[in-house]
């Protein structure tokens, strides 16, 4: 009997260590991701981007509501779609309704029929029917330079982007701090894009 009561608490006492373990290496990182160019569906990773002392790299409040695909890992780089939207007034970044907000800020070289380029009003639809993922310039994280953003390949001559601070899994959630400073977390459980979560993801 006090033996496999022993033996659970072992077996609780790992899985919570699981759960807590942090994750730094890009590698071990991307084994964890799904990554569009490996898969039939279209996963998607949703969560928020919030503010970051500067000063102290101190996590503070909302700044906007995200949503994330990875589209391949090569090398230490991970190439990326993501989309970024307000609030509603109820306070819910309301995942669901892909259409309601506008969205404002996504690849400058993704080509989206949805993006709302110029005067156009965009959504935050995420499907491999909207974005054309096989022919698009994507925003990269590069692990090996320590920058986020636009590529060379889409804004000549440098790209556009910011620093790398950090990146990790930790507690369930995607992280990754900028220079900029911006603290972009998404929950590390993908979602059918036809299906967004109903609910607030952390």
């Amino acid at each position: 009997m006090w033996k496999a009561i022993v033996s659970i608490i072992v077996i609780l006492g790992a899985m919570s260590a699981a759960g807590a373990q942090t994750i730094t290496d890009p590698n071990e990182i991307a084994s964890r991701l799904h990554f569009w160019s490996q898969e039939a569906g279209a996963p998607v990773y949703y969560g928020e981007v919030r503010n970051v002392d500067a000063r102290n790299k101190r996590i503070l409040g909302h700044y906007q509501c995200l949503a994330l695909a990875f589209i391949k890992y090569e090398g230490g780089v991970f190439y990326y779609a993501h989309k970024m939207w307000s609030k509603s007034s109820d306070g819910s970044c309301h995942y669901d309704d892909v259409t309601s907000r506008k969205v404002g800020n996504h690849g400058a070289c993704v080509k989206d029929t949805e993006a709302g380029f110029g005067a156009a009003i965009g959504t935050a639809r995420m499907t491999k029917n909207n974005i054309d993922y096989m022919h698009s310039i994507f925003r990269t994280v590069d692990t090996n330079t320590r920058r986020v953003g636009e590529t060379a390949a889409c804004i000549p001559p440098k790209g556009v982007g910011a620093g790398l601070f950090s990146i990790k899994i930790e507690t369930g959630r995607f992280k990754i701090i900028t220079t900029r400073p911006l603290d972009y977390e998404v929950n590390i459980d993908a979602q059918d894009p036809e299906h967004p979560p109903t609910n607030p993801v952390f």
